[in-house]
């Protein structure tokens, strides 16, 4: 993947899975469960700030419509 392109919610939230799973499984090392936590933790916040987006975006919508309907 390179740096221009956006990754997708979904695609931030099947790596989060991935992540999760690897705490859970045979790979399991306690030397990179801190820094998998980290990177867990950080796109949890990055899903997190993209929902919140979505959510303001919907929002913005449905009062247009609300106005539009209004007159």
């Amino acid at each position: 993947m390179t740096k221009n392109s956006k990754v997708t919610v979904q695609e931030k939230i099947d790596q989060l899975d991935q992540i999760v799973a690897w705490f859970d499984g045979d790979e399991f090392q306690l030397e990179q469960a801190t820094a998998r936590l980290k990177e867990a933790t950080k796109l949890a916040k990055d899903i997190e700030k993209d929902l919140s987006a979505v959510e303001n975006d919907i929002k913005e919508v449905k009062q247009s419509f609300a106005n539009k309907s209004d007159t």
